[in-house]
């Protein structure tokens, strides 16, 4: 992030189709890429492949550790974070009286995403989890600390998947959609001003919201002109007058 805003002012909304990133020895191994002068103290700037797995923010390892179980991936979390964190959709909490845990069901389910295909027939979890789990299988080649593996339990993974209802074979293609999907950039807008203002917005400051990303727009998305578009917003300098009942 330091590198692509600060050092070469570029768009930011390619942090999750960049092929440039930084590692160290550790991270080198585990992307499979050479990286002289790595250490394990030591990052280092790498091109990792055109023709590789790996492109984006979404396809690191810190992402797909954190967003996954201590030893088995998460499909559901990785989709929720691509819906609530990139895109800004809303994603229903599961109703309070529904049981979250995925059933081991021996002989029949025989990967993590046919048991979660399993998981959705129940019709109080189709709701979510076919909104949440088409763009979390894209991620199921990468296993719980991000490393890339081409079987889950001794069967080939499917890492196929789709967003809103285009398909996509993996989380690679998802990159490039990412890179020309609109609401990247609104949605770094949306986030950073419900950050600066320490809570979400309301309908009313749509129209703020709108001028604040054509101004970032215009700037060929750069997160510094984006903070300044934010703060000179009369949304972030005035307060509102109370309603008066």
């Amino acid at each position: 992030v330091d590198d692509l805003v600060f050092r070469r002012e570029g768009d930011v909304r390619k942090i999750f189709s960049t092929r440039r990133t930084f590692v160290n020895d550790e991270l080198a191994a585990l992307y499979g890429v050479e990286a002289p002068g790595a250490t394990a103290v030591a990052f280092v700037p790498v091109e990792l492949p055109k023709d590789g797995h790996r492109a984006g923010l979404l396809t690191l390892g810190a992402f797909l550790t954190m967003n996954a179980h201590e030893a088995s991936t998460s499909p559901t979390l990785r989709g929720k974070y691509l819906r609530e964190r990139v895109l800004c959709a809303e994603v229903a909490p599961p109703p309070p009286d529904v049981e979250t845990e995925i059933e081991e069901t021996p002989g029949e389910a025989k990967t993590l995403r046919e048991r979660l295909e399993q998981h959705r027939l129940n019709p109080a979890c189709a709701g979510c989890h076919s909104l949440l789990d088409p763009p979390g299988y894209l991620f199921e080649h990468f296993d719980a600390i991000g490393a890339y593996r081409t079987e889950d339990n001794g069967h080939p993974i499917d890492a196929s998947g789709d967003l809103d209802g285009e398909p996509l074979a993996n989380a690679r293609e998802l990159a490039d959609v990412l890179a020309e999907d609109e609401r990247v950039g609104a949605c770094m807008v949306k986030q950073l001003y419900r950050h600066a203002m320490g809570r979400l917005d309301t309908a009313g400051e749509k129209p703020a919201l709108e001028e604040i990303h054509d101004r970032f727009e215009v700037s060929g998305f750069r997160f510094q002109e984006l903070l300044v578009a934010l703060v000179t917003n009369d949304s972030f300098r005035f307060v509102s007058p109370p309603e008066v009942s």
